[in-house]
């Protein structure tokens, strides 16, 4: 015989397990939000997206940095920019976004930080792209010269330029973005 007491247990079970399955299935984090949206469209969507595996940083962490739980981040929505400087930290990156002629984007990824303990030094810039739900590394595809460990990439807030340098900051060349790949300008000679 159910008692009123077990019969109030009973109802409560019942009434939760019906919001349980109420629920729709695209409520949950903001990465698996964005992923079942048709297409990124902003730098924080596509932070969010990108595999870990390409940019070293763990999406809690990247979901911690766009609700502004860490120091030294910038998020530019509106230039397609965001970048991190831990100034207690080596670590840091830039990533940016350029936009394509079909509407499509490229993601650039630059680490920024000091990794003193990596001999020879590997070149810190990736260019991705995600297309059908993929994401594929075009950075050799879309850059007219080999990347090179010694050098400095400086991905744009503003603009569409990556200004590449050397030792001591000399400014070499800037990898300009024009019909869907990056060509060279060299800085005119004094």
């Amino acid at each position: 015989m159910m008692t009123y007491k077990n019969w109030g247990a009973n109802t409560i079970f019942l009434i939760m397990f019906l919001i349980t399955i109420a629920i729709p299935p695209r409520v949950g984090t903001a990465a698996a939000q964005v992923s079942e949206a048709s297409e990124p469209r902003t730098v924080a969507d596509f932070l969010l997206l990108v595999p870990e595996r390409y940019i070293g940083y763990d999406l809690r962490f990247r979901e911690e940095m766009l609700r502004g739980e860490h120091r030294g981040v910038v998020v530019d929505i509106r230039n397609g920019y965001i970048s991190y400087d831990a100034s207690d930290n080596p670590s840091g990156f830039e990533f940016a976004i350029f936009r394509k002629s079909n509407g499509g984007y490229i993601v650039a990824y630059n680490d920024t930080g000091d990794d003193f303990d990596r001999e020879p030094k590997v070149p810190t810039l990736r260019l991705l792209s995600y297309e059908g739900r993929r994401w594929r590394d075009v950075t050799k595809v879309l850059l007219p010269v080999a990347l090179d460990g010694k050098l400095g990439y400086t991905l744009p807030r503003t603009g569409r330029n990556i200004s590449v340098t050397g030792k001591g900051g000399r400014e070499l060349y800037t990898l300009i973005w024009a019909k869907d790949r990056f060509r060279i300008k060299r800085p005119a000679r004094s």
